[in-house]
């Protein structure tokens, strides 16, 4: 009876893992002026980064260079809506875009303002 038990739990808990997290993503376009090297995702105040998952027919190494745009896909939770961005460059800095609102916008620009990270989004 416990091995029943035990059995059924696992296969509730199998089929409700895939409703925790959605495969989304949105099209990030580069105005930093910078060669972006690598992009990870964090729900909103989390520090919990995720890389982007690289689409390689869209984009083999996943760089992203000045001007140029690339879809970032990531998985989010049902509740998430305001995610962190972040961008590593090719000189080995990087820069965070807080609270982005992922469930309303699907287009992302980042850039610089002086020095402070800023974005627009769509």
């Amino acid at each position: 009876m416990k091995k029943l038990a035990l059995i059924v739990s696992a296969a509730i808990l199998a089929a409700a893992g895939p409703a925790l997290a959605d495969e989304w993503d949105f099209m990030l376009t580069n105005a930093t002026g910078k060669l972006i090297t690598k992009i990870e995702v964090a729900p909103a105040g989390s520090g919990s980064w995720v890389d982007n998952k690289v689409d390689a027919e869209l984009n083999k190494d996943g760089k992203v260079k000045p001007g140029a745009r690339t879809t970032v896909h990531f998985e989010k939770a049902a509740s998430a809506c305001k995610f962190d961005l972040r961008a590593t460059f090719e000189d080995k800095t990087d820069a965070v875009w807080p609270n982005i609102n992922l469930c309303d916008n699907s287009y992302v620009t980042v850039a610089f303002t002086g020095d402070k990270p800023t974005f627009k989004a769509n």
